[in-house]
């Protein structure tokens, strides 16, 4: 499995356990964070199992890579 399906996976997972499988639908159109629908801590976690299960790392003090996170698509190919 490619590293952005299992990066998906991972985004899709998380985001159906914490607010439900409906969230997913129009998820591209949704700004994640300032929406409210991840938080500091969701991020945290999100980029520990991505680092986790890919073996990439991601520092999320840069604001590159941190901003990436508000949207879906942006952090599927992080």
């Amino acid at each position: 499995m490619s590293n952005k399906k299992i990066v998906k996976k991972i985004i899709d997972d998380f985001l159906s356990k914490k607010e439900g499988k409906s969230i997913l639908k129009d998820i591209e159109k949704k700004k994640m964070v300032d929406e409210g629908l991840i938080d500091s801590l969701d991020i945290l976690t999100i980029a520990s199992d991505i680092e986790k299960k890919t073996n990439k790392k991601i520092d999320i003090s840069k604001s590159k890579n941190y901003n990436k996170f508000n949207n879906y698509k942006d952090l599927i190919n992080i």
